[in-house]
């Protein structure tokens, strides 16, 4: 069952509080407190029977709302940027020799106690030449401040990290290559202002209806995979299927496996795919988004998946693989059997573009 939340803020003297109201299965918690810490009352109250979570937490935020909770505006807020200099990498991050360690050890901790404060919410990130930057709203910079030193003290290895607290994200100028004539680098730096500048204007921090309740994301059923563990399968998945979590082009000798893909999709083709896989799993289940990481995921979540990543099982002998280009492409034989028998009379629908 989905759970639902609405989080209301209100300014008292110089310190912002929250009121967080959370709904599932006929029960509605509604914690208070100040932003940057913990919750300090929490109540849990009933939802009568055959009532609607997201009408309930509408009219309990409502009640709050007559006390002057609601959304602030983006002007009273601060922007934390938390700026990596990493080592150069050219491919997607969770390709990078590194990024379990700087994911797992600062950027996921990071934003779960922002969530567990209310103190934070993403405004987005950004990357180029080795500069990786992240951003968040802040209502506390104080507490944000200590937390994120807190976080960076702990984390099992060290990466290079400067914290800056300002009315917009830190910026750092894209590096052009010398070689380039001066006005073409002044025609560069003015196009990049000006989008920046475009880019800052843009993003609301709370849009549309702000009594509108959000389904909260079930953190259970996807498991980051750090470690040992994530190392070991990394390096099996490059020695089985040549995968390195970044683009991987099936059609050429990128795979050392027949495999067949699919310009799109029906769902409910999909829901045949997952259910068979349900039955053949070799748990656990994986995915290695080239963005987030590797995860333990469930059968359910495999056409969820990212825009490019690989899902695979512990082994490792099939894989399901989703390009940037939006294609779903499947490897491994009894999953090749399967579609082809899916398309049965479509068999166009196969490797075409």
């Amino acid at each position: 069952m989905t759970e639902y939340q609405i989080i209301l803020y209100k300014l008292v003297e110089t310190r912002w509080h929250y009121v967080r109201l959370t709904a599932q299965a006929g029960k509605c918690r509604t914690e208070s407190g100040v932003c940057g810490s913990r919750p300090t009352h929490s109540i849990t109250s009933p939802v009568p029977p055959d009532t609607d979570p997201q009408v309930f937490l509408r009219e309990k935020a409502a009640s709050w709302g007559n006390q002057g909770y609601g959304k602030p505006n983006q002007q009273q807020l601060q922007i934390m940027t938390l700026h990596f200099q990493m080592k150069r990498w050219s491919g997607y991050p969770a390709g990078a020799p590194w990024f379990d360690d700087w994911r797992s050890g600062y950027i996921d901790p990071v934003q779960n106690q922002l969530e567990e404060t209310c103190n934070g919410i993403p405004r987005g990130n950004d990357r180029f030449s080795g500069n990786y930057m992240y951003y968040y709203v802040v209502f506390n910079t104080d507490a944000a401040l200590e937390m994120v030193d807190q976080v960076a003290a702990a984390a099992p290895v060290r990466f290079l990290l400067d914290v800056h607290i300002g009315r917009r994200e830190k910026q750092v100028q894209i590096p052009i290559d010398p070689n380039v004539p001066e006005y073409l680098r002044t025609l560069f730096r003015v196009v990049e202002k000006s989008a920046r500048t475009i880019a800052s204007e843009l993003p609301l921090l709370f849009q549309g209806d702000p009594l509108q309740p959000e389904p909260v994301p079930d953190q259970t059923d996807r498991i980051r995979v750090t470690g040992e563990m994530a190392r070991s399968l990394r390096k099996v998945l490059e020695e089985k299927w040549n995968f390195t979590s970044n683009f991987w082009d099936p059609l050429t000798t990128a795979s050392p496996r027949e495999v067949v893909f699919l310009n799109g999709m029906e769902e409910s083709k999909k829901a045949e795919v997952v259910e068979l896989i349900r039955t053949k799993v070799e748990k656990p289940l994986y995915l290695l988004d080239c963005e987030e990481g590797l995860f333990e995921i469930s059968p359910d979540q495999i056409f969820s998946s990212p825009h490019e990543g690989m899902v695979f099982d512990a082994s490792q002998q099939w894989v399901i693989y989703f390009s940037h280009h939006y294609t779903i492409t499947f490897g491994g034989e009894w999953l090749l059997e399967a579609v082809r028998t899916l398309y049965s009379g479509q068999e166009e629908r196969l490797n075409s573009w």
